[in-house]
């Protein structure tokens, strides 16, 4: 089994009360594999491999801070955090990164994602787009990427900016969502028991991967009632599937 976490921590700052604390509940489940988007290496557990989408995501930010980064407890393999023959015209900057990891089921691809949100660059930023622009241009870029991949076992994670199923998106934009992953099973979608309402982190993964349903959360909130990120991130444990080649 490989376990696997992704939480948006909502730039919480090592050194601050509530950036150790983030620190410290995201090393207590012993992950093999963590995606946090909006965040900061410090606050990954000690002893593990840090990738990350690199500084530019066309937003001024201070020192250390990423839009997303990968953590495994093995070194990376072929990390990327662009999409290489892609043209750069097609994706935001900043917001994708990957490699091959080792797991005790053997080699995983993984992908980190920050998808935009719905008013990227709109009225904040470079103000040059309209309402759901980037992420749709996202999606788009991400469909283009994964037809050019033959690789099985893969898992993507991070923040999707979107309900699933849909909630606030446009049909059309959750339509291309669905499309963009089409062949990946959402292990996050639909009413998770235990949750405070729809995700909008996800882990997405191929068939050859099975994941245990039996989901767990970080919360929203400490259990002295102190607030920690407004998103509420997602563990999971995942094996081959049957059908899958060891």
């Amino acid at each position: 089994m490989v376990r696997i976490g992704t939480w948006n921590t909502e730039w919480a700052k090592p050194g601050t009360a509530k950036g150790d604390r983030v620190g410290e509940l995201l090393a207590e489940p012993d992950c093999d594999i963590l995606c946090v988007t909006e965040g900061y290496a410090e606050i990954l557990p000690d002893g593990g491999q840090i990738i990350d989408a690199g500084p530019d995501w066309g937003y001024p930010a201070p020192p250390g801070r990423r839009k997303v980064l990968l953590w495994s407890k093995q070194p990376w393999s072929g990390p990327w955090s662009d999409f290489g023959s892609v043209p750069s015209s097609w994706f935001p900057e900043g917001r994708f990164v990957g490699g091959i990891t080792q797991t005790d089921v053997g080699p995983i691809v993984v992908v980190g994602a920050c998808i935009p949100w719905s008013g990227a660059h709109v009225y904040t930023g470079r103000r040059n787009r309209i309402p759901w622009e980037d992420h749709e241009r996202w999606l788009a870029g991400f469909r283009s990427w994964r037809n050019r991949q033959t690789t099985q076992r893969t898992i993507v994670l991070g923040d999707f900016n979107q309900c699933i199923p849909r909630k606030k998106a446009p049909y059309r934009t959750h339509e291309l969502l669905l499309r963009a992953f089409d062949g990946f099973t959402f292990a996050t979608a639909g009413e998770l028991s235990g949750a405070p309402g729809l995700a909008i982190d996800h882990i997405a993964h191929t068939p050859d991967l099975l994941f245990d349903g039996r989901l767990e959360f970080w919360p929203r909130r400490s259990k002295k009632g102190e607030p920690l990120p407004d998103h509420f991130g997602i563990r999971a444990k995942c094996r081959p599937s049957q059908n899958a080649c060891a």
